[in-house]
């Protein structure tokens, strides 16, 4: 059985069982999950130590990963495509430079 508050996996013979007004039955490990659940009325994805947060913030890390692997991509791509305006860019200005050179010498 799993606690209904932070996702654990509860002993046998060990946590509570509620029985609420509305027919649901809530298994808790523990005072701390049902203190957390009921008397504080904490949402599991927004406390840090339950399952559920947990497994949101993997979501959460795989997705900024995701973003920035693709902002990466589209960095790199824009450097590309600056790379050869800058080539011919010094290009030109060698060619310049240079037959400004030779007229010098001459």
């Amino acid at each position: 059985m799993k606690c209904s508050f932070c996702g654990y996996e509860i002993e046998r013979g060990t946590g509570k069982i509620k029985f609420m007004k509305d027919e649901k039955v809530v298994h808790l490990c523990g005072t701390k999950c049902e203190k957390n659940m009921f008397k504080l009325r904490r949402i599991p994805r927004e406390t840090a130590w339950t399952a559920d947060y947990k497994a949101a913030k993997a979501m959460r890390m795989a997705t900024e990963q995701h973003k920035d692997h693709s902002n990466q991509k589209k960095a790199k791509s824009e450097v590309r495509k600056a790379k050869p305006e800058q080539k011919t860019q010094s290009r030109q200005s060698q060619a310049v430079h240079s037959s400004a050179v030779e007229s010098r010498a001459k």
